[in-house]
């Protein structure tokens, strides 16, 4: 069982994402949700889509600014959580 709440150090995560677009937040703070509750996240488009709430279009628009905060792996590389 995961932990009843996630650590978040916001003035780092503001830091990294200030780029992003009101999408990208939302994508990338579910994906985040996501990884800390069952520890990765799928390489898969539809699930990653499904994930973020998203449809498979806006998906692969997001895609590319969004997984940049994975590594090749799809691990979590930010310091914020």
């Amino acid at each position: 069982m995961s932990q009843p709440w996630m650590p978040f150090y916001v003035g780092d995560y503001l830091a990294d994402t200030g780029h992003l677009g009101a999408l990208e937040h939302a994508s990338y703070l579910l994906l985040i949700f996501h990884y800390w509750r069952t520890g990765g996240i799928p390489n898969d488009d539809m699930q990653l889509a499904r994930i973020s709430k998203l449809t498979s279009g806006q998906w692969e628009k997001v895609k590319p600014t969004v997984l940049a905060f994975f590594d090749h792996d799809l691990r979590q590389t930010c310091t914020y959580i």
